[in-house]
């Protein structure tokens, strides 16, 4: 099995459907940075980073979430937040989908990150 982006974020959004997650948006846009899901997860909406590697001998999908990734999605999430969920807290989580004998495995890192506080 041959995960691209589309199909690793499809799996994704069943994998968190299966554990009563609520999708809001896919692939969510604001100006020309994205989010792959946002979902709800009792009270507390949740951005979520797809990320898929055929092995992780060399390295862990979650590794390509970035320093850089995580202040492009964290601008994304405040954007949404303000806009849709003003009242809600927010978590970001990365799913990594590894392909082991031909089935996707998966590894939900809850708060896998959180914004940095500007004390100036």
């Amino acid at each position: 099995m041959i995960l691209n982006g589309k199909k690793s974020e499809i799996l994704a959004e069943k994998y968190l459907l299966d554990r009563d997650y609520l999708i809001h948006f896919k692939n969510k846009r604001v100006g020309r940075f994205e989010v792959d899901l946002v979902c709800q997860d009792k009270d507390v909406i949740v951005f979520v980073e797809v990320k898929s590697l055929a092995s992780n001998r060399i390295k862990n999908p979650y590794d390509a979430v970035t320093h850089s990734k995580q202040m492009r999605i964290i601008k994304v999430a405040d954007t949404i937040l303000k806009k849709h969920f003003p009242v809600n807290e927010a978590r970001f989580d990365i799913i990594s989908i590894i392909i082991k004998n031909g089935k996707p495995q998966f590894e939900h890192l809850k708060n896998a990150f959180t914004p940095e506080i500007n004390t100036l």
